[in-house]
């Protein structure tokens, strides 16, 4: 079971906290202060560090990776649309994905698989790696924010999933089911998983949790399961338990290995010409939905692998804790440009004159209030300010010859700057896991989409209990 970052209560006397992760600062000295702000508002956000519980799993009801439910690190709740205590701004629960005309959010970066890609051919070219497979292209980078740091890794995870389901072509069935009643959002899923418990699901998560809607509590992978089978979207648990074996984490390496590796596939030659390069690309994208994988602590989103030229096969993953830089999201938002929205996902034809409602129709003018709110916050406490997006231009006559229209705003576009081609494979590395990270932990947990028919009413009836797969 995790464990929530301990704190002091909200309001407790004499209590100096950190505005974001709720750190005591009162013996702090003010450099060590601006020290401590400007770690969160690098271009990585740091991982929360959490103790462990019962590091026990079992083989059909895995709550290795419950969500916490002590009392002092998780009785603080939040109400929607509120902020905490000392809070520069409030929360902006929005949801963005690929088929919509709107302009994505700051907190969303898609474009990034495509980016991966590039980066990926370009490492193959110098001979830095063998092969690579990818998720499908259309998955968002989507990034904590201020608001959630700190707990909003499980919910983000979420969001990137919905973010390949709701625009993928294999079940155009997932959508609808997906946006309505409640489309998906931070705040609709703690309703989502709410609805499920009044359903009869997952009672020992409602009895660990007890509340959810308005809070701050951490949920992991088995409460992602149960949103997603109350909701009649298949999904699958798989524990792996990698402490005492010998293979270690190769075990969970050759796994998702398989997963995205396609049936057919076949092990690239030198290419002779332009043909076999494109029928022989040593990069693949595939159709396949990102993994999201859990352990005590924090969760991400696995969206494909590379095996590098010794050999060593590396998980390609998008952190919620990861700020993707100026310059990554810049050259990510003009991939995704060149991408016709209208021909993404089956859902394209509603979404060009309904977005759906729980992506706001005011970003821009939340993003200005937030940045006003920022330069304010963080001059009367002299600490650094996070960097906006300055490649973003919001005037309404851009030049043709240097920039990108996405949803009325225009990005600069990469190639257009004067400068020396960028080194993408230097920033595809950026999103590299190398398997001997794993060893720091012994107990996973993968969250998979099997991509089946939607589920029946006695189908999910029969599932209200979380089971996983357990290997070995």
């Amino acid at each position: 079971m995790m464990l929530g970052p301990q704190r002091a209560e909200p309001g407790e006397p004499g209590s100096l906290e950190c505005a974001i992760c709720f750190t005591n600062l009162e013996y702090m000295s003010i450099s060590q202060r601006e020290a401590h702000y400007e770690h969160h508002f690098g271009d990585d956000l740091a991982e929360v560090s959490v103790s462990a519980g019962s590091n026990s799993i079992a083989v059909d009801s895995s709550r290795a990776f419950k969500s916490p439910n002590t009392k002092k690190a998780n009785s603080g709740s939040v109400v929607p649309g509120k902020s905490p205590k000392n809070w520069p701004f409030n929360e902006c629960d929005v949801f963005w994905h690929t088929a919509q005309v709107t302009t994505p959010p700051s907190s969303h970066t898609p474009g990034l698989v495509q980016l991966l890609r590039k980066g990926l051919l370009q490492g193959y070219g110098r001979g830095n790696i063998r092969r690579a497979v990818l998720c499908n292209e259309r998955v968002v980078h989507i990034r904590r924010e201020l608001w959630d740091a700190g707990w909003g890794c499980g919910y983000r995870n979420f969001l990137m999933a919905c973010s390949a389901l709701m625009t993928q072509t294999q079940q155009p069935l997932y959508f609808p089911i997906l946006e309505s009643p409640l489309p998906p959002s931070i705040r609709n899923l703690q309703s989502w998983i709410e609805a499920a418990w009044r359903d009869g699901f997952d009672l020992e998560g409602q009895k660990q949790l007890k509340k959810l809607v308005g809070t701050n509590k951490w949920i992991g992978t088995s409460d992602l399961w149960v949103a997603f089978i109350s909701r009649g979207i298949p999904a699958q648990l798989v524990d792996f338990d990698l402490k005492g074996q010998s293979q270690g984490c190769e075990l969970l390496v050759n796994w998702v290995v398989e997963y995205f590796t396609p049936k057919k596939i076949q092990q690239p030659s030198t290419p002779v010409n332009q043909f076999d390069m494109l029928n022989n690309s040593p990069i693949i994208v595939t159709d396949k939905m990102p993994l999201i994988l859990q352990h005590n602590g924090h969760s991400r989103t696995i969206v494909g692998f590379e095996v590098d030229k010794n050999g060593v096969t590396n998980l390609l993953l998008f952190d919620p804790a990861h700020r993707p830089t100026q310059e990554i999201r810049t050259i990510a938002l003009s991939e995704f440009a060149k991408t016709s929205p209208k021909e993404q996902g089956p859902c394209s034809s509603t979404l060009s004159s309904k977005p759906l409602s729980s992506s706001s129709s005011s970003a821009g003018t939340y993003n200005l209030k937030r940045k006003r709110l920022l330069d304010d916050w963080s001059e009367k406490r002299k600490i650094p300010r996070p960097q906006d997006d300055d490649d973003i231009q919001h005037d309404s006559k851009p030049s043709p010859s240097n920039v990108l229209s996405l949803g009325g705003v225009h990005f600069k576009s990469s190639s257009q700057r004067g400068a020396k081609e960028p080194d993408l494979y230097g920033m595809a590395k950026k999103f590299c896991f190398h398997p001997k990270a794993l060893s720091k932990n012994t107990q996973y947990q993968i969250l998979f989409f099997p991509m089946s028919a939607p589920l029946m009413d006695h189908e999910k009836r029969s599932r209200k209990e979380v089971r996983s797969i357990r290997i070995p």
